[in-house]
């Protein structure tokens, strides 16, 4: 096995104290009034979320809760991946690791790989170019971040099966791990299926209706997607720049993305629980440099080729969906998603909607515990 290191979480206070200053020193713009959050981030809810940052936020209660997880550092496949360690003491059960997407971060499944280290280890691994995770010199797609994750699991941690949990960009690094090494990953476990991954085997009436709903969707809501596929990096030098601008162009999308039970928009970013996690989302990329660098998976999706399995390609493995309430990225028909993976548990949920970690952990958790135990 490769070592890992065990890791601390080190913020210096110049950096802490410049951060507030931008903050505090932000120029707000004039806007035109519209129906609040058609146009984009609402003006009133990032007033909330800067308030809470400058005058409410816990930043060493939050440092010392973060700094209290078991987390390491390890080479894996040449990148420097942070990622937290539950170990069970020898347990048997098939060790999990859980992976998250944009504009998320290892943060999400910090409770739920608490509650799931009962009895089994599990991992939450920082993607590379996110949290504490090495930032890539060159271009990688989710296919090369997915062969790292799997040399850290077995080459770094020597589990020989595992199990592999995605959300968002994780569940699409969960479908090439069960694509690619059919043998050490035992299942994988998905809250999201990525429409580019099964739009080509579209059939019958009720899945094209489900594809044509994603692209309209799509058509209002994917600007992010375009502008990071196409132009990453002028928008990095942006996100990179301003805490405010940063926070702006991520909460939009928690909030438009996260379960619509739970209240509207507006609602929910009123919610202390929700501006703390905004918060501290927006601060792990500023204070690790990864704000620009997050972004980079799309282009790198681009670099890898047209997304997707091989024509005719099919993951063998055992798959799992959680089928959440996301207002994104609904689940597609489950007979579309049969014909691209070996589906052996479908469960649909009235709630849980994009970031099932922060929103349903306790549906996730028993969920996922119950398809690693029937593998």
């Amino acid at each position: 096995m490769t070592p890992s290191e065990r890791f601390q979480i080190e913020v210096p206070q110049a950096t802490l104290d410049r951060i507030a200053q931008r903050l505090a020193d932000f120029p707000w713009p004039q806007l035109p009034q519209g129906e609040p959050w058609k146009l984009g981030m609402d003006e009133a809810g990032l007033r909330t979320l800067v308030d809470h940052w400058l005058h409410r936020f816990d930043m060493a209660g939050q440092l010392r809760r973060l700094n209290g997880q078991p987390q390491y550092r390890a080479q894996a496949a040449g990148l420097g991946l942070h990622f937290v360690h539950h170990r069970s003491g020898g347990a048997s059960a098939l060790p999990l690791v859980l992976m998250h997407g944009w504009p998320s971060s290892y943060l999400e499944y910090l409770d739920a790989a608490a509650s799931l280290a009962q009895g089994r280890d599990v991992v939450v691994v920082s993607l590379p170019n996110c949290g504490f995770s090495d930032k890539s010199t060159t271009l990688l797609g989710p296919r090369a971040m997915a062969h790292a994750v799997h040399a850290l699991m077995t080459e770094v941690l020597g589990y020989p099966r595992y199990v592999a949990h995605g959300s968002d960009w994780g569940a699409i690094l969960a479908s090439w791990l069960g694509n690619d090494f059919p043998g050490p990953v035992a299942g994988i476990h998905m809250s999201m299926i990525s429409p580019r991954f099964v739009a080509g085997a579209v059939q019958g009436p009720e899945e094209q209706q489900w594809l044509a709903g994603f692209r309209e969707r799509f058509e209002d809501d994917g600007a992010y997607f375009r502008q990071q596929t196409s132009r990453p990096h002028t928008l990095a030098f942006l996100l990179a720049d301003s805490p405010v601008g940063l926070l702006a162009w991520q909460a939009e999308k928690f909030m438009a993305w996260s379960d619509p039970a739970l209240g509207s928009p507006g609602e929910k970013i009123g919610q202390p629980e929700w501006q703390d996690r905004l918060v501290l989302n927006t601060l792990l990329q500023l204070v690790s440099g990864t704000a620009a660098s997050s972004t980079l998976i799309y282009r790198g999706l681009a670099v890898e080729g047209a997304p997707g399995f091989p024509a005719g390609g099919r993951v063998s493995v055992p798959v799992a969906v959680a089928a959440m309430r996301d207002p994104a990225f609904p689940a597609p028909p489950r007979s579309l998603v049969e014909r691209v993976y070996r589906v052996e548990r479908w469960t649909e949920y009235a709630h849980g909607g994009h970031f099932p970690g922060y929103e349903a952990p306790d549906l996730l958790c028993a969920d996922l515990a119950a398809f690693a135990q029937s593998l």
